[in-house]
């Protein structure tokens, strides 16, 4: 059972976080709510009267909006198109008014100060603007409650300041807003109240400056945590793979490190310093200009994603739902699948392969589909389970976000990445609350 029994109050000008682990049931209630999910009992009430939502289209005409943390927009199409899509200004012939999309997306990104283009197509944009493009367009539905889920999820500390001032002038103009996070320090700079959930179960609400850290974990692991972080001793095995003055012209230089068996190397930087990038170089997809790389000892060129499964490497990307995954075709192979081309607009007017996700390439092999965060832990498992090489994971707390690639980079300061650093592609409540629940729902 997803949820059981559980509850929830939000009022208005304030701001309710919802916690708990993974599992916990937070963003079952949140799609509940916003009419994707339908309770097997319980009640839903709006402004003090009971209220079904059938759809997502009736929660958005009742005031209700939800930010997902999994990003909906529409790459191939402009900001103002996104933001206004299914709500589009019409001319007298009852025709889109581009013009007049225009100027209400201007006027809606200057009100929010988000600066950004109207016209700029969202798959020309990096992650954080395209999670502020979400914002904008569930700001613009003028909804009375606005569910945030992991809305900070892959955007930098300085969007994150710019999102707490948003939600400031919401809260300023009356709205109710429902904030799920893991992230401790977000819960206690904006939150007003603090909602806990525990394996489908409401635990709690408690004022937000009634709380610290420690007891917030305790009401959603269910017991006192006496060492968050326990020190785990693993014998560091033998030398497995070196790496020496790897360089990628025009992204990144000098990069060494030694990788041994049993270990795990951490690559940390800002977003755009080029982390994902020394890890495509170390797997073949864009291939470095120089430096070495030593597996067990001896020099090797990886060249190809072919041939880096070959030696035993593994990728887990940072979006399995855009990006190729290695998928097990019977007898212990693997392949690359890359299984369609798909044109984006560019200044090069280039073409990117778009391999389909864990889930399509399972029900392609004969295997249940998995969705969600199943599609990472179905790609970690596998490679994992038959090989001792490097298994490289972009960015694996998040995980459906999206990341701008070398070439966007490339663009982005004027230059396109060379023909032959493109990836290959291988052939081969109550009255005076806002909102109040109670009830269960199973998600199966």
């Amino acid at each position: 059972m997803a949820l059981s029994d559980v509850q929830l109050r939000v009022r208005p000008g304030s701001v309710l976080a919802l916690m708990g682990e993974n599992g916990a049931g937070k963003s079952t209630l949140m799609k509940i709510i916003a009419g994707i999910y339908q309770p097997d009992a319980g009640e839903l009430r709006l402004r003090g009267k009971p209220v079904i939502f059938e759809t997502p289209l009736a929660a958005l005409q009742s005031g209700i909006a939800m930010i997902h943390q999994e990003l909906n927009l529409m790459p191939h199409m402009s900001v103002a198109e996104n933001i206004w899509i299914g709500r589009e200004q019409l001319n007298g012939l009852r025709m889109i008014d581009h013009g007049e999309m225009h100027r209400c997306t201007a006027k809606l990104l200057e009100r929010l100060r988000i600066n950004l283009d109207p016209e700029e197509h969202v798959g020309n944009l990096s992650i954080a603007e395209r999670q502020m493009v979400e914002i904008a367009k569930a700001v613009s539905y003028d909804s009375d409650i606005l569910i945030m889920d992991e809305p900070t999820s892959a955007i930098t500390d300085k969007e994150v300041a710019h999102l707490f001032s948003i939600i400031a002038d919401l809260k300023a103009q009356g709205k109710g807003i429902i904030y799920i996070t893991h992230k401790m320090n977000e819960v206690f700079a904006i939150a007003d109240e603090v909602a806990v959930f525990r394996d489908g179960a409401y635990i709690g609400l408690q004022r937000a400056d009634s709380m610290d850290g420690d007891s917030l974990i305790s009401m959603m692991v269910g017991r006192e945590l006496s060492q968050l972080f326990p020190v785990r001793e693993k014998p560091i095995g033998k030398l497995l793979m070196s790496v020496r003055d790897l360089r990628l012209e025009g992204i990144f230089q000098g990069v060494s490190f030694d990788l041994h068996a049993g270990e795990i190397l951490g690559i940390a930087g800002l977003m755009g310093s080029g982390r994902t990038n020394v890890a495509e170089a170390l797997f073949g997809i864009t291939p470095s200009d120089g430096g070495e790389i030593h597996l067990d000892g001896l020099p090797v060129r990886i060249s190809d994603p072919h041939l880096a499964i070959e030696k035993g490497f593994a990728l887990l990307t940072r979006t399995q739902a855009q990006r190729p995954v290695s998928v097990p075709l019977g007898h212990g192979k693997w392949r690359w699948r890359c299984c369609r081309i798909t044109s984006v607009a560019t200044v090069s007017s280039s073409r990117r392969p778009c391999a389909p996700c864990a889930k399509t390439c399972a029900r392609s092999c004969g295997e249940n589909p998995v969705a969600g965060a199943m599609h990472r832990h179905l790609v970690r498992w596998q490679p994992a389970k038959g090989l001792a090489r490097p298994l490289a994971d972009d960015q694996p707390t998040d995980p459906d976000s999206r990341r701008a690639d070398p070439r966007y980079r490339r663009r982005r300061q004027g230059r396109d990445l060379p023909v032959d650093r493109l990836p290959r592609q291988r052939r081969h409540g109550g009255d005076h609350d806002f909102l109040g629940t109670a009830g269960s729902a199973r998600h199966e």
